[in-house]
């Protein structure tokens, strides 16, 4: 059953002659890969699912001026479900992942966009993969949570998540073992606040041995870099992973849709922010369609662009071409022109020239992951 907005978008839409268009293709399709922008604006996309649901090391070079995507070096180990941070000297840090034996390594490498190469960095002291990370104000990366042991099981695959957070030093290239967050979480996100603290939202926690054991959580932490430990912060109004985080212009943190258990599995539209000098949670306007796996990019004017994703009611899933625009100051949501490709599991940059790249994603559940890329303009 297609998941339309046209129902609503005669009470919601807003005068707009933003447009998506089609730009260069990546080497390969590419599902929960990472894209990150460099300091010369250029794009590098890495690793992720290809078609055939294998790991891939390939990595591509998004050029703005041109609106090409052209080769450039291959990781050292194929990678699926790890992060990747640009440092402060350019560089791009990679973090863990699955390989094609869905085993989460431990192993790091760094980008040079100079060479275009790939290097080896110092090894996490704990494999993971589906975990997050984000650049500290001292110029360190934390990586944090994630799950292990992706290794065979009797009846599909086993999965352990973990609470165990680490710190790499870009100066000696080696990871310092850093506080447990308050409950072991993966899928979830991490942002750096105004103050310098770090909040971990959402995510799950897997409760058996199978893939498939797991519920999601509405819990927030909260890492302080000078302690390196975590405390529990306010939780949300429902528990959700597979959402998305993006840090305001005024300083708060904008929640958004993901998969609840509160609602039995299904995904939601609801949104809540997050306020770091009171360390409350506060509902917001709702999306105009429930949503995970989207992207969701700050814009120069404040407001926040929602794309694509998949949805589940409990009975149809669709994947979605719609997107959407948060408005932090009347807090409401309004539609924007729809992506020409459906996609969920893609990324989203924003460039220097204003607009936004999205890359990649699945577009039909069929595990085929599109190798396309669109702009959108607002």
């Amino acid at each position: 059953m297609a998941i339309t907005l046209l129902a609503l978008a005669a009470s919601t839409r807003a005068a707009t002659d933003a447009t998506w268009n089609p730009t260069g293709s990546m080497s390969v399709g590419r599902f929960v890969f990472t894209a990150t922008t460099l300091q010369n604006n250029q794009v590098l996309v890495a690793g992720g699912e290809a078609p055939g649901q294998v790991a891939t090391a390939t990595a591509d070079l998004y050029n703005p001026l041109t609106g090409t995507f052209t080769a450039t070096g291959n990781m050292n180990k194929p990678r699926v479900g790890f992060s990747a941070t640009r440092l402060t000297n350019g560089r791009v840090l990679v973090a863990g992942g699955a390989t094609d034996a869905e085993i989460a390594t431990n192993t790091a490498e760094l980008y040079d966009p100079t060479s275009g190469t790939w290097s080896m960095t110092g090894a996490m002291n704990q494999g993971r993969q589906q975990h997050s990370a984000v650049l500290l104000g001292n110029g360190m990366v934390l990586v944090s949570g994630g799950n292990i042991d992706r290794t065979p099981c009797a009846t599909d695959v086993c999965v352990n998540t973990i609470a165990g957070s680490e710190v790499y030093n870009p100066a000696t290239g080696q990871w310092k073992t850093a506080g447990e967050m308050t409950i072991p979480r993966s899928f979830f996100t991490t942002t750096l606040l105004s103050n310098g603290k770090v909040i971990a939202v959402g995510g799950r926690i897997h409760t058996g041995p199978d893939y498939f054991d797991y519920k999601a959580i509405a819990w927030a932490d909260l890492f302080d870099p000078t302690t390196k430990k975590w405390s529990a912060t306010g939780t949300m109004s429902i528990s959700r992973e597979d959402h998305a985080t993006v840090l305001l212009a005024n300083g708060k943190v904008l929640v958004i849709g993901g998969t609840t258990v509160d609602f039995n599995g299904v995904t939601v539209a609801s949104a809540e922010i997050y306020d770091p000098i009171a360390g409350t949670w506060t509902t917001t306007g709702s999306m105009l369609q429930g949503r995970e796996r989207f992207t969701a990019t700050l814009l120069p004017n404040g407001k926040v662009l929602i794309a694509g994703g998949d949805y589940y009611d409990g009975i149809n899933a669709a994947v979605l071409t719609e997107s959407e625009l948060y408005d932090p100051i009347l807090g409401s949501w309004s539609v924007t022109t729809s992506m020409g490709t459906p996609r969920f599991g893609a990324q989203a940059v924003f460039l220097r020239n204003g607009k936004v790249l999205e890359a990649g994603g699945d577009p039909d559940f069929s595990d085929t992951p599109t190798a396309s890329a669109e702009l959108y303009s607002p």
